[in-house]
C-alpha cells in the first residue's frame, strides 16, 4: 500500500507541470494580480525587499506558461529593478536545473538565486540573516510536505518595525488524506501509519485543533475543511499577522476544493487589496468553467453578481460602528466575509443607501461628498417602517 500511494505521488508530481490546471490559474492569477501593487507599495518604505518562494518548481510549465518564479521576477523587475533579491528553493535536482535555466537573465543579473535544497531549511538558515528586509514568503508546496508550522512561526511573529508577508497555499485532498478519517473507521491503513499521518498535519497546522472538526459526522467534507481553515487562520492570526484571509480554489462551482490560498499580513491594506484580486480571480474561474461552450461563454462574470444582499450586511455594519468611515466599515466587512463582495460593489451600496436615506453620511473633508473619510451613521428610514 506505501509503495503504491508513493508510485501515485510521483506520478501526480510529474504531470503536474505539463500544463496549468484551472486551479493553478487561479493560484498564479492571484499571485501575478497582488505582486504588481504589493510591490509599490512595500518599496516606499525604501528597504530591500526579499522574496522567497519556497516551493519554486521547474519556473515554466511544459506548455510555456510561467509559473510563480517568472510571475515573481517579472513582476519585480518591472516594479523594483534595484531593490529585490528572489530566492527560489526546489529539492528537486531536475527542478532546480530547468529553473536555472528559465530564470538564467535574472540569476546573470544576481536578482534571482536557486538553491537546491529544502524549504524547511532555508527558511530555518533565513531566519537569523534578517535584518531590515522587506519579506515576502510564499508558500506551494505540491503536498503538505516539506516544511511546518514552527517554519513559519518566526516570520509570522517578526518584529513590527518590518514588513512581512506571507502566501501560503494548502491542499485540500492531502488534509483530507493526513486525516485519514476513512482509514480509521476502515482499519485499510496500519494505525502506525495513520498516527504517522495525524502528526504530519498537526504539525503543518500548528496543532491538533483540526482533529474534532475533520473527525466529525456532520457536514460533507468541503464544509470540514473550510472550518479547519477558520481555526487554522486564527492560529496564523495569534503567531503574529493580524490581518488573514483565504481564498477557496476549485475548478467549478460545483466541484470540490482542491486548494486554499491564504494571506497573512500586518498591514490592512494587504486583506483589502487581496479581497478584490482573490474574488476577481475565483469568480472569473468559476464562472467560465460554468459557461464554456455556451451562449455564455463571453458574458463578464461581474454582471451576473448577485450582490443586493451587500445592502443589509452594510446597514448592519454602519449600525453596529456609527460614526465609523467608510474606510472603517469597508474594512470591517471584508474581516468578516472576505472574498464575498468587491469594493467597488460597497461603494455602490453605500451610495444607494445614503440616497434612500436607510444611512447617512457627515463630510469631515470639507469636499461635501460621499469619500473614504465620511463618517456613516443610521438614516433616518427604517426597514419595514
Amino acid at each position: 500500500m506505501a509503495n503504491d500511494e508513493k508510485e501515485q505521488k510521483q506520478h501526480l508530481e510529474k504531470i503536474f507541470f505539463t500544463g496549468k490546471r484551472p486551479w493553478s490559474k487561479i493560484k498564479d492569477q492571484v499571485l501575478g494580480s497582488y505582486m504588481k501593487p504589493y510591490l509599490a507599495k512595500v518599496a516606499k518604505l525604501g528597504k530591500p525587499i526579499l522574496i522567497v518562494d519556497a516551493f519554486a518548481g521547474p519556473g515554466k510549465f511544459d506548455d510555456g506558461s510561467e509559473g510563480s518564479p517568472l510571475i515573481i521576477c517579472n513582476a519585480a523587475e518591472k516594479q523594483i529593478p534595484n531593490q529585490y533579491h528572489a530566492i527560489f528553493v526546489n529539492r528537486k535536482r531536475d527542478h532546480d536545473q530547468k529553473l536555472r535555466k528559465t530564470l538564467e537573465p535574472y540569476i546573470e543579473m544576481k536578482k534571482a538565486i536557486p538553491i537546491l535544497g529544502t524549504a524547511e531549511n532555508l527558511l530555518e538558515r533565513l531566519k537569523s540573516m534578517l535584518t531590515n528586509q522587506t519579506v515576502f514568503l510564499y508558500l506551494d508546496p505540491f503536498n503538505l510536505r516539506g516544511w511546518e508550522f514552527s517554519t513559519i512561526e518566526p516570520f509570522l511573529g517578526r518584529d513590527k518595525k518590518f514588513s512581512t508577508e506571507i502566501v501560503i497555499n494548502l491542499s485540500v485532498p492531502a488534509i483530507h488524506r493526513l486525516g485519514a478519517r476513512k482509514s480509521m473507521r476502515t482499519g485499510r491503513r496500519a494505525p502506525a501509519i495513520v498516527q504517522s499521518f495525524h502528526n504530519r498535519l498537526s504539525l503543518v497546522l500548528g496543532g491538533d485543533y483540526w482533529k474534532d472538526v475533520l473527525w466529525s459526522e456532520s457536514g460533507s467534507a468541503d464544509d470540514r475543511a473550510e472550518q479547519v481553515m477558520v481555526l487554522y487562520r486564527q492560529r496564523l492570526q495569534k503567531a503574529g499577522l493580524q490581518y488573514v484571509g483565504s481564498c477557496p480554489v476549485r475548478e467549478r462551482e460545483d466541484s470540490t476544493l482542491k486548494y486554499y490560498i491564504t494571506l497573512c499580513s500586518r498591514h490592512p491594506h494587504a486583506l483589502l487589496l487581496m479581497n478584490d484580486i482573490m474574488c476577481s480571480a475565483y469568480n472569473k474561474q468559476t464562472y467560465g468553467a460554468k459557461y464554456i461552450d455556451t451562449l455564455f461563454e463571453k458574458t463578464d462574470w461581474k454582471d451576473s453578481r448577485e450582490s443586493r444582499n451587500i445592502t443589509t450586511i452594510v446597514e448592519e455594519a454602519v449600525s453596529e460602528f456609527p460614526g465609523r468611515s467608510r474606510a472603517d466599515i469597508w474594512l470591517q466587512i471584508v474581516q468578516q466575509h472576505f472574498m464575498r463582495f468587491l469594493k467597488s460593489e460597497f461603494n455602490e451600496a453605500v451610495k444607494t443607501l445614503c440616497q434612500e436615506e436607510f444611512i447617512r453620511f457627515e463630510d469631515v473633508t470639507g469636499t461635501e461628498r460621499l469619500n473614504e473619510s465620511a463618517r456613516l451613521f443610521p438614516g433616518p428610514k427604517k426597514r419595514g417602517a
